[in-house]
């Protein structure tokens, strides 16, 4: 059954901002889930594999949850300096609890400053966080401005060849890890692919791209116009000025090849 959603607090009027989600699910899926590198999706793991940096990079996790991450690569790798920021209070008090290493900022990365974060890592991630929020351009040069040069940044999307949709009154999730369509909602954003790929473009000083994913249906607890999705994780190199490298998408054909049709016309 389907009851009328929980909308999320947003940031005040006319103040530019994430969703503040405060449900209670964050905290308990996550402090049980994506906490061992094998809980991670194979699109995950073969993208971070594929660019790990070596040595013990310093990390910053955009939507951490509950720190999962950061203990999922010093299982993989060995050590690491990572620091997670998550929005959810309860989610980030358990993610200090279950990684006492780790440095969590709880709040709204939109609102942050450098004081705060920091301006320079080796590599930023952000998992399933970009694409539940109604801030996505803003979330994506602010996760792009924290990239040391040389270091990268890995995100997680949904892609389309269709029209793609961000707006929460048209795809929507409801954040329920029992699989009821009940509770609080979070925007389901869907983007078309070559879209995305000017996109990431535009952000400047793009190296090296690469990216891995494959087709599936939307989770069970989407409320979408699409059947069928590209669930993908892309990796940018952040190079010096135009300096280019090598675009690698190991995605379907269908949706890699207006994607690398872009690359053709947009970098030298």
């Amino acid at each position: 059954m389907s009851l009328e959603p929980v909308r999320p607090d947003s940031a005040p009027s006319g103040v530019k901002g994430n969703i503040v989600f405060s449900t209670p699910e964050l905290r308990r899926y996550f402090s049980q889930n994506r906490v061992r590198w094998d809980q991670f999706y194979e699109s995950e793991r073969k993208t971070i594999e594929k660019v790990w940096p070596g040595g013990v990079p310093n990390v910053l996790d955009i939507g951490c949850g509950c720190g999962g991450l950061g203990l999922a690569l010093e299982e993989r790798f060995g050590s690491v300096i990572y620091t997670g920021v998550e929005i959810n209070t309860d989610a980030a008090i358990a993610a200090a609890r279950l990684n006492p290493k780790a440095r969590v900022l709880p709040g709204d990365f939109l609102s942050m400053g450098q004081s705060e974060i920091g301006d320079s890592f080796d590599m930023v991630v952000s998992l399933s966080c970009i694409d539940w929020n109604q801030t996505f351009a803003e979330m994506l040069c602010k996760a792009w401005s924290k990239v040391r040069p040389g270091g990268t940044f890995i995100a997680s999307f949904r892609l389309t060849t269709d029209t793609g949709r961000d707006d929460i009154n048209e795809s929507y999730q409801y954040i329920n890890y029992d699989g009821h369509l009940e509770g609080e909602i979070a925007p389901y954003v869907v983007l078309n692919a070559p879209d995305l790929m000017r996109r990431l473009l535009s952000l400047g000083c793009v190296g090296r791209v690469f990216g891995f994913g494959y087709f599936g249906a939307p989770g069970k607890t989407a409320v979408t116009p699409f059947s069928q999705l590209c669930f993908a994780v892309l990796a940018l190199k952040k190079s010096s000025a135009n300096e280019c490298g090598e675009v690698e998408l190991m995605l379907p054909e269908e949706i890699a090849t207006p994607m690398l049709e872009v690359c053709a016309r947009n970098r030298p």
